[in-house]
């Protein structure tokens, strides 16, 4: 009886081993990155500076003594950003190829004065009327930018340049309050340039989640950011990585290189702009399959293409150049031609991704940080 018992135990315990070896087997990989924030000069830690991956809600913050700890962060490409008010921030890109804690020293600048900036700070008319635009280009003319709110416009620094260019910096972070998805964003801004309806910004961008009042408000933003996901960059991604274009609503097209056309000009018919004049003459429908490629690591993914994309999202009326498909329209440029996402369409590494159209009148009302995940 005694025998039969142990012989049980033995059973039960031997099970347990396979099934914990195997929940150990199924965990992904992943880097914890660790560190200090210095001052250059001095040498003196950073107490509280902002670390995080940039455009994501993944940061954390330095401790009394400078030391940061990230955990849990995937194997791959990530651009992360350190910034301390007063100093340059800093962006850098990293590459892990293998799991484990890696150290990383961060060494800060004490910032110097905006330079080739006409500084309009005091409030009057021009001030006025010129942050208007600003906010309606950063925050977009959708329904969602009702919605939002830019918290402290003082930090911008506004010029106004003779030849009609609209330019900005920011002192320290812009903060803007999305209350349609729920997000707080830290926005650094580089650079501004307004000129002729078209918009070029750039800097690090930090998401953090807002708490919801309540259970329904919690809902309400998880509905809007559903929605906003609908029609996005990372819909676009991620349904070329799972070959799923046209099942998600998008064509696109790529061009065909000038050596191989058959036409070297495609001519409209009764002035009538037809897509299917340009279809196997000047561009070709391509599917996901044949513009992704494996990338070096399980967690990337190439999306390679030489030649300018045409997309169309046809769940969504818009501008179009062609009569017959009055759809949203996009033009995506690879300037290096490929850039590196992930299979959820987290762009890692854009390689000077282009995009005008439809895809580049996103703004913040509808931006969606680039670890929000469907599947939550």
């Amino acid at each position: 009886m005694n025998c039969i018992s142990l012989s049980r135990c033995l059973l039960i315990f031997s099970l347990c081993i396979l099934v914990c070896a195997g929940a150990r087997a199924q965990q992904p990989a992943t880097v914890t990155l660790a560190g200090k924030v210095t001052d250059e000069k001095t040498g003196k830690p950073l107490p509280f500076a902002n670390v995080f991956i940039n455009n994501s809600t993944i940061g954390t913050n330095s401790d009394e003594n400078g030391n940061y700890r990230l955990p849990n962060l995937a194997v791959g490409s990530l651009e992360l950003v350190v910034s301390f008010l007063g100093y340059e921030t800093v962006k850098q890109t990293l590459r892990f190829e293998q799991p484990g804690v890696k150290t990383v020293l961060f060494k800060l600048r004490e910032g110097q004065e905006l330079k080739g900036v006409t500084i309009v700070a005091r409030r009057n008319k021009k001030r006025e009327k010129h942050l208007k635009i600003i906010t309606r280009e950063l925050l977009g003319r959708s329904k969602f930018s009702k919605l939002c709110k830019i918290v402290n416009p003082e930090v911008l620094r506004i010029s106004d340049d003779d030849d009609g260019h609209l330019g900005a910096q920011t002192v320290k972070p812009l903060i803007i309050e999305n209350y349609a998805l729920g997000y707080r964003i830290h926005q650094d801004l580089d650079d501004f340039d307004f000129f002729n309806g078209t918009l070029y910004y750039g800097g690090a961008t930090r998401f953090e989640l807002m708490k919801p009042k309540d259970e329904a408000q919690r809902k309400l933003w998880r509905s809007n950011q559903k929605e906003a996901y609908k029609g996005s960059l990372k819909h676009l991604l991620t349904s070329m990585v799972a070959d799923s274009l046209l099942e998600n609503g998008f064509k696109v097209f790529q061009a065909i290189p000038d050596s191989l056309r058959m036409f070297k000009q495609v001519r409209s018919v009764n002035g009538y702009n037809s897509i299917t004049n340009h279809i196997h003459n000047r561009i070709e429908p391509v599917r996901g399959m044949r513009l992704v490629q494996p990338g070096e690591l399980p967690t990337e993914r190439l999306i390679v293409s030489r030649t300018q994309m045409e997309v169309f999202d046809t769940n969504k009326h818009g501008r179009s150049p062609y009569p017959d498909m009055p759809f949203a329209y996009t033009q995506i440029t690879l300037p290096e031609g490929f850039m590196v996402t992930t299979p959820q369409g987290w762009v890692v590494m854009p390689m000077g991704l282009h995009i005008s159209g439809d895809l580049g009148n996103n703004r913040f009302s509808h931006l969606l940080s680039a670890d929000w995940s469907r599947d939550e």
